[in-house]
């Protein structure tokens, strides 16, 4: 039954999503989401083979490109909006589930959590230079330690505090460690939740922007060729050993990060440049899921 439910569970969240565009309403339990399945992935770490590799700062050189390559080409071009939402997608640091996705395909998630730690941080000391330094701001002059407060709350409630909870856990309840391994059902269908969500979130958001559909579509294109390179990028990085482990690095971001910097700095449109990223990153990773599920038949 659980194979079945990963090779078409996810798809059918999707198109609920889709579908059903009103369930946007729940966009809030998707932070409480991933931080549980965080919590869950956490107590099963292998914690010596969290050391940090070559590869992982390749990543952030990576990541730190890909959000300001496409920004300054496209302003050179001339089309704001669009170099706007390829940067706040673009730089935005790996996804807090980008670990649960790597240890669900078979990966090492130990690699995938120091990726997390070490991106993380870089992604959101880049937000406060970048944005007010280079990007500027839609509503004028922000306070960096306002945007850094920002930043650093969504940051922490994503990430450290599962992580200090998984670890505070292990230590007072040693065979805690073994939840991780029978939970990992539960962090799917928590999974599936998400994907229902994000989804309708998506479709509502394009409803309701405010521009013409050329525009909006131009905006998804650039996201889908912007998803496509940072997937490609980290497994060119991660070469055999680590493919699947870099290119969920790079190509899964912490989009949510993202979206809501732009909905409170940036221009109303640039927002749905983190949003369709967040589809389309998705959307590969549920196609990874049935294409593992079929592999385990």
């Amino acid at each position: 039954m659980m194979r079945v439910l990963r090779t078409w569970g996810l798809m059918i969240a999707f198109l609920t999503g889709g579908v059903f565009s009103g369930l946007h309403v729940l966009s809030f339990i998707i932070p409480y989401g991933v931080a549980t399945m965080l919590t869950i992935t956490f107590l099963g770490l292998e914690t010596r083979e969290m050391r940090p590799q070559w590869r992982h700062a390749a990543i952030l050189a990576a990541n730190a490109a890909l959000g300001l390559g496409p920004w300054a080409l496209l302003k050179a071009l001339g089309f704001e909006n669009m170099a706007e939402a390829a940067f706040y997608a673009g730089i935005a640091g790996e996804a807090a589930s980008a670990p649960v996705i790597v240890h669900m395909l078979g990966g090492k998630a130990e690699f995938a959590c120091t990726g997390l730690l070490l991106n993380s941080l870089t992604s959101a000391l880049s937000f406060c230079v970048c944005i007010p330094l280079l990007i500027g701001t839609y509503a004028g002059n922000v306070p960096l330690a306002s945007l850094f407060a920002d930043v650093t709350q969504q940051v922490f409630g994503i990430l450290i505090f599962p992580c200090i909870l998984a670890f505070s856990l292990r230590a007072v309840y040693p065979p805690s460690r073994a939840w991780s391994a029978k939970l990992k059902d539960v962090s799917f269908g928590i999974w599936m939740v998400c994907m229902v969500v994000v989804a309708a979130t998506a479709v509502h958001r394009v409803q309701v922007a405010d521009s013409a559909w050329q525009e909006i579509c131009a905006i998804a294109l650039t996201m889908g060729v912007l998803c496509i390179c940072g997937f490609t990028l980290g497994r060119l990085i991660g070469g055999r050993q680590l493919g699947l482990e870099c290119g969920q690095c790079l190509g899964q971001k912490n989009a949510t990060v993202g979206i809501y910097l732009a909905m409170n700095y940036a221009a109303p449109l640039v927002f749905l440049g983190p949003s369709l990223y967040l589809f389309f990153h998705h959307l590969y990773t549920t196609w990874q899921m049935v294409q593992h599920g079929r592999q385990q038949r």
